[in-house]
Formats: C-alpha cells, sequence, structure tokens
C-alpha cells in the first residue's frame, strides 16, 4: 500500500514538472514578484543581523574602557561636574571618568573641502596611562589643557590629516586649531571611538563655553564586584539628574536607523509577496481553467482528481523553490546594499555578511508559502471539480452576483472611516489597511456602473463593456489596480501634507534676507567681523540647545531657541495656532514666557496659560506657555528671549538672521559675509530665496520618491494586468476568430481588448482616488503623530491627473501586447482551436 502511494506521487510529481516545464512563460510574472519577495526578505535579514552583531561586539567592548556608565536623565544634555564627586563616593567605586562630548565640525587646515560632522570628546588625561593601555597608539596622548588631538584611525583617513598635522574645529570662540599628536585604531575602543576625536577634558569645555559640565560618567569598580549587582544596590543613589546608560545605549543610537530601515523592508518584503500571490491566484487559475477539457478527459478515463490537485501542488512547489533558490541569491546582493548605505549614513561600520540557516528557512520559507497560497484555491478546484462538467468549461468565468462582496466592502470602509476618529496609532494604521481592502473590493462595482453607462462610440467599445458586464474575467485585474492606486493616492497625500506644512513653516520662520547658521555657538568673535560687512540693516542673533521640559511630574527633551523679541520678528515669524504677529512676540518681550509647538503641547496636554520647568546644564526657570505654532522643520523645539537663556547658561549665538539695507543686492551680501566666515567651519551662509529652493529641491526628492513608489507599485499591477490579458486572450482565440469570420478586422480587435484596458483602468482608479482619500487622511494623522506635527491633508489636482494617466498607461501597455497578438489570429485557425 505504502509502495503504491508512493508510486502515486511520484507519477504525480514527474506530471507537474512536465506541466510546469510547458507552462512556464505562463508563471514568469508570479516568479519576478516571488523572487523579488524572497531577496527583500533574506536581503533584510541579512542586514539586520550583520549589524545588530556589530553592534553587540562593540556594546561588550565598552567594558574595556569601564565597568558602569552613567548619562544625563534627558538625553542631549549636560550635567554639573559635581556630580562626579558624588558618584565617587559610592560603594565600591574604584575610579571615575567624566567625559564632554560635543557634535560640530572639523577639517583639516590645509583642505577646506575635507570638513565633515564629527565629535570632539573631552577625557580627563591625568588618567592618559591608564586609558590609553592596549589601544595601540602611534605618536603619544594629549596633555593636560592643551589644543592637541587623538584622532581614530579612519577619521583621519577620511580628514587627510597624519601626526603633527592641524586640525579646524568650530568652537565658541569661532575657530579652534587642534595638533594631532596621535593616531589610533578605533577598533580597540568599538563605538566609543566612531568619529570621536578625543582632547582634554577642561579644553574641551573652555572652547565649548561648557565650564564645569560633562556628558558621561564612566566608573571603574573594585575587583570583584559586578556591574548588575552595583547597579542595583546604588541606582537610587545616584545624582538626580543622572541615569545609569544602558548597555544597549548603541543599539539605541544606532537602531533606530536599522530599525526603520527594516521596517520598511519588511513592508516592501510583505506587500511583493501579498502581489505575488495574487499573481500565482491568477496564473495557477488561468492555468488550470486552460487545461480544463485535458483535466475532464483524464477523470472520465479513470484519474483521480487528487492526483491532479498533487500533480499542481508540485508545480506551485516548483515554482517556489525555483524563485526562492534565486531570490536566496539576488538577497546576498540586497544586503550588501544595504549594509554600504547604511554603513555611510548611520557612520557605523558595516557588519560582516553571513547567512545562517535559520535565514535561508525563513526566506524559502516565505517564498513557499507565498506560491502555495497562490496555488490553493486552483488545487481546490481541481480536487472537486465534476469530469462531465471539466469536459464542456465556460469560455469565461461567469458574473455572479456580488451582494455579499458589496456589503463587505461598505463595511470595510465605514470602519476605515471610524478609525479617522480614534487616537490610537495602531487602529489608525489598521483603518489604512481596511480602506485598501474596501477599495479591491468595491472597484468591481464600479466597474460595473461604468460598463452600464450609454457613452460607447463604436461596437467594440459597446462589445467591450458587455462582455465585462457578463464575465469576472478581469475582477482581479480591476481589484489589485484599486488597491495600488489608493495605496498610490494615499501616500502622495501624506507626503504632500508634509511638503505643504514644511513649506509654511520656511517661507514664515526662515523669511530673512539672509541666514547665517554654525555648527556651535559662538561668543562674539562672527558679530564682530559682520559689523565689517556693508549692506547690512539689521542682524537679529539666535542660538539653540537642548534642555528638559517639566510639567504635570512628566520630564521630557526638547530643542531650545532663544530669540531677541526684539528683532528676531522683523525678520521673520512663526505659523501660529494660538497667537498672532503682534501679541504672541509682545508675550515673549515681556519676558517669562515660552512658546511651543503645538503637537508638542497637545502630546503633553499643555494649554496656553500654563506653567512649565524648563531646566539645561543643572538649572531650571519656570515659565509660562503665551501661544503655540506649527512646527515640522524644527520638531520639539521651544521658543524664549535670550534672558530665559542666559539664565540657563545659554551663551553665544549660533544662528543670526540678517536684513540687508534698501537696494543692496542680496546675493553680492552673501558673497561679502562668506568670505569673512570661510575660516570658521560648520559655518553657512545663505538666503532667504536659495533656502527655499533648497527645501523645495529636497520636499521635492521626498515626494519623487513617494510616486516613485506609486509608479512601481503600479508598474508591478500592469505586469499582473500583462499575464492576466495573455492568458485571457489565448483562451478567446475561438472569439477572435469568430468576429473575423464576420468581418471584424485586426484593428477592430486591437481596439476591443484596448477598450477593456481603459475601462478596467477608469473604474480601479475611480474606486482607488475616493477611499484612498479617506487612507491619505488617515495616514497624515499617522505620519503628523510620529512627527510630531501638526499637519492637514493636502492633495492636488495635478497629483490626480498624475494617478490616473499612470494607471491607464500602465494598462493600456499592458493590454498592448496581447492586443497585437489578438488581432494577428486567423480566422480559420481559430475556428479549429477548442
Amino acid at each position: 500500500m505504502a509502495r503504491g502511494e508512493a508510486m502515486t506521487m511520484m507519477s504525480a510529481f514527474a506530471r507537474g514538472l512536465r506541466q510546469f516545464r510547458f507552462d512556464f512563460p505562463r508563471y514568469g510574472i508570479a516568479g519576478i514578484a516571488l523572487t523579488l519577495g524572497v531577496a527583500l526578505v533574506f536581503g533584510t535579514l541579512l542586514t539586520s543581523k550583520a549589524f545588530n552583531d556589530q553592534l553587540t561586539r562593540g556594546v561588550g567592548s565598552l567594558n574595556g574602557i569601564a565597568d558602569v556608565a552613567v548619562v544625563p536623565a534627558i538625553p542631549g544634555t549636560t550635567v554639573p561636574e559635581s556630580t562626579v564627586e558624588q558618584i565617587a563616593k559610592l560603594a565600591n567605586v574604584e575610579t571615575t571618568i567624566p567625559t564632554l562630548a560635543r557634535n560640530t565640525s572639523l577639517r583639516s587646515s590645509t583642505s577646506a573641502e575635507s570638513e565633515q560632522r564629527l565629535t570632539l570628546t573631552g577625557y580627563p588625561t591625568s588618567l592618559n596611562a591608564v586609558l590609553m593601555m592596549g589601544l595601540d597608539v602611534r605618536g603619544r596622548a594629549p596633555a593636560a589643557d592643551k589644543p592637541e588631538a587623538l584622532v581614530p584611525e579612519d577619521v583621519a583617513t577620511r580628514l587627510g590629516v597624519r601626526i603633527n598635522d592641524f586640525l579646524t574645529a568650530s568652537s565658541s570662540e569661532g575657530a579652534t586649531k587642534l595638533q594631532v599628536v596621535g593616531i589610533f585604531d578605533g577598533r580597540r575602543l568599538g563605538p566609543l571611538a566612531y568619529d570621536n576625536i578625543f582632547v582634554d577634558l577642561q579644553y574641551v569645555q573652555r572652547i565649548f563655553s561648557l565650564p564645569g559640565q560633562i556628558s558621561r560618567v564612566d566608573i571603574r569598580l573594585h575587583p570583584g564586584h559586578s556591574a548588575a549587582d552595583w547597579q542595583t544596590d546604588n541606582v537610587g543613589s545616584l545624582p538626580r539628574v543622572l541615569k545609569v546608560q544602558d548597555t544597549s545605549v548603541l543599539s539605541s543610537t544606532f537602531g533606530p536607523l536599522l530599525t526603520v530601515v527594516s521596517i520598511i523592508l519588511m513592508v516592501a518584503s510583505g506587500t511583493v509577496l501579498g502581489i505575488a500571490i495574487l499573481l500565482s491566484a491568477t496564473a495557477f487559475r488561468m492555468v488550470v481553467a486552460a487545461r480544463q477539457p485535458a483535466y475532464g478527459i483524464l477523470r472520465t478515463v479513470g484519474a483521480q482528481g487528487r492526483w491532479l490537485a498533487t500533480s499542481v501542488l508540485f508545480e506551485s512547489l516548483i515554482l517556489a523553490l525555483a524563485c526562492s533558490i534565486v531570490g536566496v541569491a539576488a538577497g546576498y546582493g540586497v544586503s550588501l546594499l544595504l549594509n554600504q548605505v547604511l554603513s555611510s549614513v548611520g557612520n557605523l561600520p558595516g557588519g560582516t555578511i553571513a547567512a545562517e540557516p535559520w535565514q535561508i528557512v525563513i526566506a524559502v520559507s516565505s517564498g513557499v508559502l507565498a506560491s502555495m497560497a497562490g496555488a490553493s484555491a486552483s488545487i481546490l478546484k481541481v480536487l472537486r471539480q465534476v469530469p462531465m462538467a471539466a469536459i464542456s468549461p465556460e469560455n469565461a468565468e461567469r458574473r455572479r452576483r456580488q451582494t455579499l462582496r458589496s456589503i463587505l466592502g461598505f463595511l470595510l470602509l465605514a470602519f476605515g472611516a471610524a478609525t479617522y476618529m480614534l487616537h490610537a496609532a495602531a487602529a489608525k494604521w489598521l483603518g489604512v489597511v481596511v480602506s485598501l481592502g474596501a477599495s479591491g473590493l468595491l472597484a468591481p462595482q464600479v466597474l460595473m456602473a461604468l460598463v452600464r453607462l450609454k457613452f460607447h462610440p463604436e461596437w467594440t467599445g459597446k462589445a467591450a463593456a458587455s462582455r465585462l458586464r457578463r464575465h469576472a474575467s478581469l475582477d482581479s485585474t480591476v481589484t489589485v489596480t484599486a488597491m495600488v492606486v489608493c495605496l498610490g493616492t494615499a501616500l502622495v497625500i501624506g507626503v504632500s501634507s508634509v511638503r505643504s506644512a514644511m513649506v509654511e513653516q520656511i517661507d514664515r520662520q526662515f523669511g530673512a534676507d539672509i541666514q547665517i547658521s554654525s555648527a556651535t555657538a559662538m561668543t562674539g568673535k562672527l558679530d564682530a567681523k559682520l559689523s565689517s560687512v556693508p549692506g547690512i540693516q539689521k542682524i537679529s542673533e539666535t542660538v539653540w540647545d537642548y534642555g528638559a521640559i517639566d510639567f504635570a511630574g512628566k520630564t521630557g527633551q526638547v530643542g531650545i531657541l532663544a530669540v531677541d523679541p526684539t528683532s528676531y520678528f522683523d525678520t521673520a515669524q512663526l505659523p501660529w495656532r494660538q497667537g498672532n504677529d503682534v501679541s504672541s512676540p509682545t508675550a515673549l518681550k515681556d519676558g517669562g514666557s515660552i512658546i511651543f509647538p503645538e503637537a508638542l503641547a497637545a502630546s503633553r496636554e499643555i494649554s496656553v496659560g500654563d506653567r512649565v520647568q524648563l531646566s539645561r546644564a543643572g538649572k531650571a526657570v519656570t515659565l509660562r506657555v503665551v501661544a503655540t505654532f506649527a512646527s515640522l522643520a524644527t520638531g520639539t523645539q521651544v521658543v524664549v528671549d535670550r534672558d530665559t537663556a542666559s539664565a540657563l547658561g545659554l551663551i553665544g549665538f549660533n544662528g543670526w538672521n540678517i536684513e540687508a539695507k534698501p537696494g543692496v543686492d542680496i546675493a553680492s551680501l552673501r558673497d561679502a559675509i562668506s568670505a569673512v566666515t570661510a575660516d570658521i567651519p560648520g559655518t553657512t551662509v545663505i538666503t532667504a530665496e536659495k533656502m527655499r529652493q533648497r527645501s523645495e529641491s529636497e520636499l521635492g526628492s521626498y515626494a519623487r520618491a513617494a510616486f516613485g513608489v506609486v509608479v512601481i507599485a503600479l508598474g508591478l499591477g500592469a505586469i499582473g494586468s500583462a499575464g492576466l490579458f495573455s492568458v485571457a486572450v489565448v483562451r478567446r482565440e475561438k472569439e477572435f476568430g469568430m468576429l473575423r469570420a464576420v468581418g471584424a478586422t485586426r484593428g477592430n480587435i486591437t481596439k476591443l481588448v484596448v477598450y477593456e484596458a481603459i475601462l478596467t483602468g477608469t473604474a480601479a482608479s475611480l474606486s482607488g482616488l475616493l477611499i484612498g482619500q479617506l487612507s491619505g487622511w488617515i495616514l497624515t494623522q499617522i505620519v503628523a503623530e510620529t512627527l510630531g506635527a501638526t499637519l492637514q491633508p493636502s492633495f492636488g489636482i495635478s497629483a490626480c491627473i498624475g494617478i490616473l494617466a499612470t494607471t491607464l498607461t500602465s494598462l493600456c501597455l499592458a493590454a498592448l501586447g496581447p492586443a497585437i497578438r489578438s488581432s494577428r489570429v486567423e480566422p480559420a485557425t481559430a475556428l479549429r482551436t477548442e
């Protein structure tokens, strides 16, 4: 019995393999989608693991510096150096190593083109003998309170410097020169050395005007004491402004980039695999339908439906394995590309790409499951079909009542609309998904309404409409295309809303004739240089940094922008939500006030009139909220006056808004200012017009990228449509032959097929564009909450026309090949086919 079963399975496999070879061209479209899906899944798994391993190794290397690290409780801020004494008094502490790290711009003193954003890290050079052990330093370590730097080897290569060369750094003094006295292998320090240049602590504190401030304390414990036990016993005794740094700190620094990219890629992988399932279902359905006469004969002479269904199952497995093997190979290329991109963007040395068995199993399994899911309906149809029904198949799938499908579509649409009023992010994401489903379910009904309209000018149009009304052969095409159009519309609305909000803020907040920005706050040096430039009418200085906001017992990090209310609002304004161009600046000028981004205020349940505590560097002030504004380009940055900034220890300026004298050429004035600031690294000079153009360009890049996703998605839909049309044309050769026999020309046949594509594309576009508005509104809310910004849905008529044109063009191009092929069918040949 077992032998007989094995023989049956072998014969089913042999038939499946033979049929797969025969019908391979029909599986090509589904195979491409499966291959892409597997490649994305495998590439994402490889990249994620490589970087996670790299981060894990890096975090482990921190133990070479100390056993425990403590950092400010509010990220991005500093704390008084006096806290080190409190830490040193805790039990079992052997050595404390305070450091101060500041991000700035550096370049080789001989090459302005080498400028890069790096971090200057100050450490106690009195501990050189202990800290430099095992680092293989070429040269020597920096001396106390000297402008000397110890540079990682990879950073030195990028800057083009060697021992005894000089670096120019942006600092509070304007430009500071540092002599490279040592170079070491940064891998010995792991993540601590990534893009860090090491200088004496007191020197860094002085050049950044942060006397007595630190940003981290590394703790070495007495021998025999574990870091875990020490944390358990002493975490409650730490100064309130400090917290123990999690050992996964590097993952929290570099991890978000990797996480976001991984999520996007996994969503893309899932989308491609979803499309692969739909295309596989279409391909298998059409293949099985074309074989119905053969299946009927085989069943009539005694073949079992189970045996035939097993052969189709083996076809799906063969397709899945073939695509998975190619996809796994392509996945290595995807991973290598991602590795390079993430390394350059994240400033993190790339990990080693090495596949493990479980990764291959997951990637191959995803391809197998997608293929089998696509083939499942066809397998069940073969298993259940009656022999005589298979011998006499219909030429096309008859359209049946769609009441249940319509009801389900409207229910999903209603649910999606309801999520617009909810606040939970998960519910909103579900609303986007069900809205996409509703567009697909309702698209065939839109198609039915469209073909019933009496506007078809020729008999070919009437024939195409009549056939679409009676048969459901293109329902899957209109469903998939509608969902793609809906998703594209939602993406365009989301991107357009971000663009509109940023343009509004840029026009209001960055309206000065010329703006200067510096990587670090400077104390007076640039002001003296600007005074020598003719043509300047007014200068309004600003300074920004990080601090903490405390309200109702909840503390969080914010950016701080300190302005001079008497001059700032003459050169720029804010996109007010509560407030205006007169009352809000006046309130800020009166002192003791703060202006909040609207989204930040809403998230903290802060209202105009409330009092909040703003702190920085161990100092705190209580302020009253006097206005709110829409913020996207500046995120969670609050606005205060210069006196408040001084009370928080925030001195100097790193931004200058300049108003030119009447009649002065702005471009010439910009060039004159650039000339006097050329020696200060990290200083940029830009006109308001250029800033708007740059912002428009950057926003345009985001919009083009999003629209590119739409075009790719529509392209995949077009590929699916092409496969569907091709199979449909093969099955309709007899129909075309009859039309040719009664006088239809080749042009008539071509018009007939293209007309079906136009009707299908129009119906899909109408359903997708209309329901896509709802998806776009929900997506805009999700984006706004994610960015902490105020956004309004925005969708222009040009975007609508672009999506409609792309959809119709894609489907018409997809129909072109089948249409030409169908027009060449000779009547006699077609009439002989069954």
